[in-house]
């Protein structure tokens, strides 16, 4: 806890806020990932000889929740990612290569701490997330169950390596990827507290590990830290020091 800190405040202020009951890191190497491909790309990739991965990126995360039982406030979190992969495929006579696209998915599963709560949460107002004959008009607009929100934090992926294999008869050709993620997954919920503020909340576990092969290489990585949480403008940016040698 830092020993600089202002106690001397005003007031102690009522806010409403989504408690972190539990948080884990994790630093995955997920191997030989299948890469699927609309009709147009595939064909591409058909008349390929070889390809190059230029960029990795997730554009999708969905959860899926669920109690353990037996085990009363803990949550068993299946959180499922889309990769987009931006792949260079070049044909024998060409050196300049085509640009195609192709998706990924991965599910990573880990158990936290959610609490637990007896009660269903009400409000007032449109919830655009919910279909329109749901939507109630006055006092009770939205319901949300009493589950907890699992929220996932991603920083850019790595590609680690990409396999292909050409198109053979009647066989499409293939592409795998193996990817290089670390993130940190979460449970909150809403709660009404006392809150002085200190510093960024960083999990002090790791996720359980995947039943994948341990890539050497990715494991060696320290995990980044500063990728997840916000600099001071004298840490970055143009007026930056590592920015003022640039001529």
């Amino acid at each position: 806890m830092p020993n600089n800190q202002n106690t001397n405040f005003k007031e102690a202020v009522c806010l409403e806020a989504m408690r972190v009951f539990d948080s884990c890191s994790s630093q995955d190497c997920l191997e030989d990932l299948a890469v699927t491909f609309d009709t147009a790309a595939q064909t591409t990739l058909d008349a390929a000889s070889y390809v190059k991965t230029k960029c990795i990126e997730v554009t999708q995360a969905d959860f899926t929740v669920t109690p353990v039982a037996f085990n009363r406030g803990f949550f068993t979190v299946d959180c499922t990612y889309t990769f987009r992969a931006e792949i260079d495929a070049y044909t024998a006579d060409s050196t300049s290569p085509t640009v195609i696209y192709g998706e990924a998915t991965f599910t990573k599963t880990v158990i936290l701490y959610g609490s637990d709560a007896g009660t269903k949460r009400f409000s007032s107002g449109f919830d655009p997330a919910q279909p329109a004959e749901a939507q109630v008009s006055g006092c009770a607009a939205c319901c949300t169950s009493t589950l907890p929100t699992a929220t996932v934090n991603v920083a850019q992926p790595m590609c680690l390596s990409v396999s292909f294999t050409p198109a053979a008869g009647e066989q499409d050709a293939a592409v795998s990827i193996t990817i290089g993620i670390f993130s940190i997954i979460q449970l909150t919920r809403p709660v009404s507290m006392l809150l002085p503020s200190y510093d960024y909340c960083i999990p002090g576990k790791e996720c359980q590990a995947s039943d994948d092969t341990p890539c050497e290489m990715f494991s060696k990585i320290s995990f980044p830290t500063n990728e997840f949480f916000p600099q001071g403008i004298e840490q970055c940016g143009c007026n930056s020091s590592q920015n003022n040698n640039v001529t």
